[in-house]
């Protein structure tokens, strides 16, 4: 015998040698058979044992009417009384995928992210839930993603300015807009009353679906399909200079202007004070490397900086004589 083989007394659950057909060689092989018989016997058994607690939980499921959210409504997908429309049927999956240009992989993230907690109230269904949850897990991814965004494309500003661009670009003003662009409030599941509300100019809602939208593509398709949602139907539809300018943000603008021409931040000087106490103006002026190059006037210091800011902005050609940005000025210009 070689050296190199071992006994099969020293190690009786080893397959026995090919071509070995002495008499051990095959008294091991029909060990080895049995051993593998059993393992396959026992398998099937366990899997017989999981299909019949299967078949048990769904026929219980089915005894208690209890079946799953997308089975749980009539065939003829008519709207449940009280609802104010029918449940998502396959036409309305495919056309709510071409609005917000995503494949959607699992429905049920999507059935719930446009569910209202008041159409609940008229389909008690214990496997079908509101949105509440999807919208706080899609708050949060927006916010990463616009924040992200500003802190890359905005290296002049202070956090203090980025934080006002992000407040401005997830606000529910700002959301509805976008909700009502991908026809958001056609697939809402909602009770009669809350469409009413939704009709009446309550929008909170619908900005709130927007964000479990959001929620449901992070979940059905990663961080990249969310993060590409929100570049296409948010980043994108912002116009960089309207940004800047909300508000009359006109010094956040000067800011990033000169720091991304590599000059010193503006220094502003309030050069008068006029009138009482309670009725008081302020003249300042705008400084960059010392020299003025703006000056406006407000009742707070504030007011008054942003209008000499928007002076300077006049001065450099970022903005036009009436105050409105500057066309011929690209993204590329204002860097």
């Amino acid at each position: 015998m070689s050296p190199f083989r071992r006994s099969r007394k020293q190690d009786p659950e080893a397959e026995p040698l090919e071509g070995d057909d002495s008499p051990e060689g095959r008294k091991l092989k029909r060990k080895f058979l049995e051993r593998l018989r059993g393992r396959i016997d026992r398998y099937r058994e366990l899997g017989k044992q999981r299909r019949e607690r299967l078949e048990d939980k769904i026929q219980r499921r089915e005894g208690r009417g209890d079946t799953p959210p997308e089975t749980a409504y009539p065939s003829s997908y008519e709207a449940v009384p009280g609802t104010s429309r029918p449940v998502l049927s396959g036409a309305d999956y495919l056309e709510l995928e071409g609005l917000i240009g995503y494949t959607i992989k699992h429905r049920a993230y999507f059935l719930q992210a446009l569910t209202h907690r008041s159409y609940l109230q008229f389909v008690p269904n214990p496997d079908l839930k509101s949105n509440e949850r999807l919208e706080f897990l899609g708050d949060a991814v927006l916010n990463l993603v616009i924040a992200e965004y500003l802190y890359r494309e905005f290296q002049a500003l202070p956090e203090g300015e980025l934080t006002k661009l992000r407040s401005r670009l997830v606000s529910g003003a700002a959301l509805v807009q976008h909700a009502h662009d991908i026809k958001l409030e056609k697939f809402l599941l909602l009770s009669n009353s809350a469409a009413n509300a939704l009709r009446r100019g309550s929008a909170t809602l619908l900005a709130d679906a927007y964000e479990a939208v959001i929620a449901a593509i992070y979940l059905d398709g990663g961080a990249d399909a969310a993060r590409d949602f929100i570049y296409r139907n948010i980043i994108t539809h912002t116009r960089r200079d309207e940004l800047m300018l909300s508000d009359t943000n006109y010094k956040s603008m000067l800011l990033e202007y000169v720091q991304a021409r590599k000059i010193p931040s503006p220094r502003y000087v309030t050069v008068n004070e006029d009138g009482p106490n309670h009725n008081r103006t302020f003249s300042v002026e705008v400084l960059i490397e010392n020299v003025s190059t703006g000056a406006g006037a407000g009742k707070s210091k504030k007011e008054a900086e942003q209008s000499a800011a928007k002076e300077a902005l006049k001065r450099f050609g970022v903005l036009t004589e009436e105050g409105e940005p500057n066309v011929d000025i690209n993204d590329e210009d204002m860097r």
